[in-house]
């Protein structure tokens, strides 16, 4: 048994590694974006999707509020932090943090498959850079690995399990103990701060992400839980699955649709649990 868990720990730390080392060698957008900090945000909004950017997803952290941009010829993932309603910095961050397999093509399977499972590439995007105090992920993939561990333990309420007194478990631990109160703070959409047209500093996608919609909802976190668990998670959460297909030889997909806040969403299911959840925005049957 020990010799089993042992194993597990080394593929996760072999998955995580592929996960972060090719941070400092993927494509650098950040620099190319730099005219954009101090803009107001709205308008530095606008600016970055006429230049082929599509904001991802985003989270509230103490002052600021940090959202995930994701340009598909580039394949590269940047982070804007916006305070005060302006662009405070942007920097670049890893394809996970914009919800994007490393390399946007098959890496992200290949790590799954070395990392033993769906559950585990779930594990390791379940944060983001802006959670960490820095705004950035570890360079050390152990490091990475024991707050990623902290950060869901902490964020699902978990109990403290920290044997190994890492600093970055702790770190981790605090951070997700944070953020999910934020999350509780405001309401069930999971984005404290989620700002729907203005650009104080929330979160802001705009009316147009929205399609006319009402807040976005989260989903994020369920992915790597028990398919069935998930299923009664979106429910309760305004979804109604309107589709499903097969995936592969044992996967299984569906489609789940939100009429308030009109996403469109498609869940993977792979060996009993949630291996991805995706906003695909438009379905035949999302309607």
């Amino acid at each position: 048994m020990k010799m089993a868990l042992m194993g597990r720990a080394m593929h996760a730390m072999a998955a995580v590694a592929l996960v972060v080392t090719p941070i400092a060698a993927a494509a650098r957008s950040a620099d190319t974006l730099r005219d954009l900090v101090g803009a107001r945000a709205a308008g530095g909004e606008s600016d970055l999707e006429s230049r082929g950017w599509v904001q991802i997803t985003g989270h509230k952290g103490g002052n600021a509020s940090y959202t995930y941009w994701w340009n598909r010829n580039a394949k590269d993932c940047v982070m804007v932090t916006t305070r005060d309603g302006r662009y405070a910095s942007i920097t670049d961050a890893s394809p996970g943090d914009c919800n994007q397999r490393a390399g946007g093509g098959n890496d992200g399977a290949k790590v799954a498959a070395i990392a033993g499972g769906a559950a585990l590439l779930a594990l390791l995007l379940s944060h983001k850079s802006g959670h960490h105090d820095d705004g950035q992920h570890y360079a050390d993939a152990r490091q990475e690995a024991d707050y990623e561990r902290g950060y869901r333990d902490g964020l699902h309420n978990g109990a403290y399990r920290n044997d190994s007194r890492s600093d970055s478990y702790s770190s981790g631990y605090q951070n997700g103990v944070d953020q999910r109160q934020r999350e509780l703070d405001h309401g069930s959409n999971g984005y404290g701060g989620y700002n729907n047209g203005n650009d104080s500093g929330g979160y802001n996608r705009g009316a147009g992400y929205n399609r006319g919609g009402g807040d976005r909802v989260e989903f994020s976190d369920l992915v790597g839980d028990r398919a069935a668990g998930v299923e009664t998670d979106l429910q309760s959460r305004g979804f109604r699955a309107v589709d499903n297909f097969q995936s592969g030889s044992n996967g299984r997909g569906s489609i789940w649709w939100n009429d308030r806040s009109r996403q469109c969403l498609q869940m993977i299911t792979v060996d009993g649990r949630a291996d991805s959840i995706e906003d695909i925005q438009t379905h035949q049957r999302c309607r």
